[in-house]
């Protein structure tokens, strides 16, 4: 038996129209305490949802004491673990029910310090929403920036993300 945030995680799409019904903050807290309760990183840095959309994902990070560097801002490797969780997540939203998402790997260019809270922002263009509902099996490469306190954006990069197929579960006649 799958657990409710299982459940939630394994049909985005599906989970999101079904809480349309819900204030936008609520629909973005239990989609961000599934994630929370799903990815142990998500939990820990204390990332939350923002934004959703179809073929965008804001996702905030708080300039809290856990995720500061040395300098006291906040470290670029957290920044970009929100980048990553934003681009598994914008691809998640268009793959079917059941589809295994993994992230392959992440590039990131860090062009100065982070000032103050972060919000990592990923978007896929409508071409690429095509390719994930399409294939049952495929790869993207998303483009992830991270916007800082000063509305510039220090942080950017790309994350490939690929996915399968969920298992076929046909019986055999003995």
């Amino acid at each position: 038996m799958r657990s409710w945030h299982e459940r939630l995680l394994g049909d985005l799409s599906g989970s999101l129209r079904r809480l349309a019904f819900l204030p936008e903050a609520w629909r973005y807290r239990i989609v961000s305490t599934a994630l929370g309760r799903q990815s142990r990183y998500f939990r820990t840095h204390r990332l939350r949802i923002v934004d959703i959309a179809p073929g965008r994902i804001s996702i905030g990070a708080a300039n809290h004491r856990g995720l500061r560097n040395r300098a006291g801002a906040l470290h670029a490797m957290a920044a970009s673990v929100a980048g990553e969780y934003a681009a598994a997540l914008v691809v998640a939203q268009h793959l079917p029910r059941g589809a295994r998402l993994l992230v392959k790997s992440v590039h990131a260019d860090f062009r100065a310090p982070l000032r103050g809270d972060v919000q990592a922002q990923a978007c896929i263009d409508p071409a690429q929403i095509g390719a994930a509902l399409a294939g049952a099996d495929g790869r993207l490469r998303v483009a992830m920036k991270v916007i800082d306190a000063t509305g510039k954006a220090p942080v950017r990069g790309h994350v490939d993300v690929v996915w399968s197929s969920p298992p076929s579960t046909q019986e055999t006649a003995p």
